[in-house]
């Protein structure tokens, strides 16, 4: 489970997991892959004709052959086609669609050369290799240099950008980049030098803009003192992949800790940079602060907006609010750029305990413990000013994290928040939450009828396809069926 999962395209909006004892409103196609299946790698949807994309072993038996499977938009097989034969030096890194064209990326170690190899396959919808394995980039084997190859489709999903981060605590932090169009061949690739010494700058996010421009937000780190807020910076970069110019964009935070910061692009490539702030730690938090940006690194708006002492009640006593008590261990998931200019923020509690029991063998054994709480919106005006704020509460812990948190999904009637929970004297089951534009909460909801303890659901995993069609993915662990489901929203 643990490599294709990773790559599971999974949006729930009204969803219902699908087994023959469960409904969704409808469904449109199913696949079940059972014990005698082989299990995909990686699986990804194919908007040119609505059909399915996998990367996985041949069969069953041995893992020695990668083979692409295509199913039609009914989920019914069309074509297998076999991709390479394993060798023990090769690594999958991942598996795209783009326009009418299937890319596997593969990289492969030559030890007695001492280099890493990335190359690609092209493919058409119909199976047809389109041309010979094409190489993207080749380093040295070193230990610096084995940064997974990485990407991000921009928001048309007409440009692909596949980046490495190349890793060099001796030189500058650099960026290696390859930029794809929807015709499937890469236009534009290079590599992008900063600065700034790779120990002292970290990357937060990259993104890739609908021009085929490269835009990422950093973490320069100036002094040791971890506790001051003039310790670090963030600062933006936009890359024209044209003309190879980069535009640094230095963000005032006004002297403030950073809990969280991340951005999201719009189709004329303004900058939306929002986030929490806090006047003490960076795991705290007391207000927003978000930016528009222009292109050329001018800020439109740049403003900032305590929490109302209301708002604080939830957490705090009148007496911490008085003294300045600050909320804890929140952190930011998502922002949702708003049709109006305006974002939305979504911020989940999250922290890890500490576990130890001795082992019937006399050895004590320590165990991280993980808890995701209470989901906060915070919807964010074009103008920035906090427009309302709600709480979806929940509670989850486990020693695995991995059906822990939450998926939302927009919809014109608002947010909806997916998460898998157990609520006093109610059943374990995959609940929701629906929050509407004016911030009211509706009652949680149960999603999946007859849901058992061995269902397993993913919601890091989840991805909106379209505007009227998702996919979903379910396993069930005691049969070891993964079930891919086409439902019309």
């Amino acid at each position: 489970m643990q490599k294709y999962k990773t790559a599971i395209l999974f949006f729930v909006v009204s969803l219902l997991f699908l087994s023959p004892e469960l409904r969704a409103q409808e469904v449109v196609a199913q696949l079940d892959l059972g014990r005698r299946d082989p299990q995909p790698d990686f699986i990804e949807y194919s908007p040119a004709d609505g059909g399915l994309i996998t990367l996985g072993p041949g069969n069953t038996r041995s893992t020695r052959f990668v083979t692409i499977r295509k199913y039609d938009k009914d989920l019914k097989p069309t074509w297998t086609k076999e991709v390479m034969e394993q060798n023990g030096r090769k690594n999958l890194d991942f598996l795209s669609v783009i326009g009418e064209n299937i890319l596997v990326f593969v990289s492969e170690f030559y030890l007695r050369e001492g280099i890493i190899k990335t190359y690609y396959y092209r493919y058409d919808l119909e199976g047809n290799l389109l041309g010979d394995q094409e190489t993207l980039s080749v380093y040295p084997n070193q230990k610096e240099q084995k940064v997974d190859l990485q990407y991000v489709l921009s928001s048309n999903r007409r440009k692909l950008l596949c980046f490495k981060n190349l890793e060099n605590r001796k030189e500058s932090e650099k960026l290696l980049y390859y930029v794809f169009d929807e015709e499937g061949a890469y236009t534009r690739s290079g590599e992008i030098a900063l600065n700034f010494p790779d120990n002292q700058f970290a990357i937060k996010s990259v993104q890739v803009s609908n021009d085929g421009n490269v835009f990422w937000l950093g973490k320069l780190f100036l002094k040791n003192r971890v506790n001051n807020p003039e310790a670090f910076k963030y600062i933006m970069y936009r890359y024209d992949t044209r003309d190879e110019k980069m535009t640094e964009v230095e963000i005032d935070l006004g002297g403030r800790y950073i809990t969280d910061l991340a951005f999201k692009l719009d189709r004329e490539e303004n900058i939306y940079l929002a986030g929490f702030y806090s006047y003490s730690s960076t795991d705290r938090m007391i207000g927003t602060i978000m930016q528009k940006i222009k292109p050329d690194g001018k800020a439109i708006i740049d403003a900032t907006e305590p929490f109302s002492k209301e708002f604080l009640a939830n957490y705090l006593t009148h007496s911490q609010i008085s003294r300045g008590r600050e909320l804890r261990n929140f952190y930011l998931n998502k922002i949702v750029l708003r049709s109006d200019g305006g974002v939305l923020l979504l911020a989940e509690k999250f922290y890890i305990t500490y576990r130890s029991y001795r082992h019937p063998q006399g050895y004590w054994v320590d165990r991280e413990v993980y808890h995701y709480e209470d989901i906060i919106l915070t919807s964010v005006s074009a103008e920035g000013k906090i427009e309302w704020q709600n709480i979806v509460e929940k509670s989850q812990v486990s020693e695995n994290p991995s059906t822990l948190s939450y998926f939302n999904a927009m919809s014109q009637q608002g947010a909806h928040v997916f998460y898998e929970y157990r609520p006093m004297n109610l059943e374990y089951n995959v609940y929701y939450n629906t929050i509407d534009i004016n911030g009211n909460v509706s009652a949680r909801m149960p999603l999946i009828p007859a849901y058992r303890s061995s269902y397993e659901y993913y919601p890091r995993f989840c991805q909106q396809i379209n505007s009227s069609e998702s996919l979903m993915v379910f396993y069930q662990t005691r049969g070891k069926i993964l079930s891919i489901v086409r439902v019309a929203i």
